[in-house]
């Protein structure tokens, strides 16, 4: 009888032990059911609020502007925290551009002396300093977010500095294009001019990107790049390119 009795104990005790971890795990299926649904319901409002936030920039975007977008679900924007809503400045007189670059800090360019007669403006662009301040920017818009406690936000920048400049010169089928541009290697190129002629590009990349074929004078300062490009089969030479080079660049 005693037996019987201590067989029922033990079988009790298995059982509450059984019953204890079945609980335990019960509860824990359904701490982790209601942490997926939060999840879920949270993924589905940055969704709708990205889709939203990115329908607001397309249209609000003017020229000049700069908006970086946060979004906390990385798997809503292929994978990448941040997205860059940028409007750069377009010019269409030579005028307009000196307007615009006189505002600006950061050497810009202007048209060189001694450019050959009949050479005419016939566009331009700058372009915000994003490639210099791009880990600034991003850590100011992720730590807003977080202060306001938001899944997708973003914020506009405001920039007097200049990022990158393109200018087009053409006279009848020759052109002339030039470019200052930030540089993230600080490589001077031992202080003097880098020369290539379009023939130089291989055959391979001449089918794949004909437009980079040019000939092409380049230097740098350290802190920016400068280029100034001509369509093949152009009459000016490497001389006369450095000369003009030496009068492009306004400090």
């Amino acid at each position: 009888m005693k037996k019987a009795m201590k067989a029922a104990v033990v079988a009790a005790g298995i059982a509450m032990l059984f019953g204890s971890v079945n609980m335990t795990e019960a509860a824990q299926s359904k701490a982790a059911n209601k942490s997926t649904q939060a999840a879920a319901k949270t993924s589905a409002a940055d969704k709708k609020a990205f889709e939203a936030a990115k329908a607001e920039l397309s249209k609000k975007l003017a020229p000049g502007d700069l908006y970086i977008l946060y979004v906390r679900d990385k798997a809503l924007n292929g994978g990448e925290e941040f997205m860059n809503y940028m409007n750069m400045f377009q010019f269409k007189t030579y005028e307009d551009y000196l307007n615009q670059a006189a505002k600006l800090t950061g050497p810009t360019l202007t048209k060189p002396e001694g450019l050959p007669d009949g050479y005419k403006f016939v566009k331009g662009n700058i372009q915000p300093p994003l490639i210099k301040y791009r880990t600034q920017y991003q850590k100011e818009v992720k730590a807003e977010a977080a202060a306001k406690g938001k899944g997708v936000y973003y914020k506009k920048f405001d920039w007097k500095e200049v990022g990158e400049i393109n200018l087009e010169f053409a006279n009848g089928k020759d052109n002339l294009q030039m470019q200052i541009s930030y540089s993230l290697t600080k490589d001077k190129s031992n202080g003097g001019y880098s020369y290539r002629t379009a023939d130089e590009f291989d055959a391979e990349t001449a089918k794949k990107h004909p437009e980079w074929v040019r000939n092409m004078l380049s230097w740098s300062d350290g802190d920016h790049v400068y280029n100034i490009t001509t369509n093949p089969g152009n009459p000016l030479s490497k001389e006369e390119l450095i000369k003009l080079a030496e009068t492009a660049v306004k400090n």
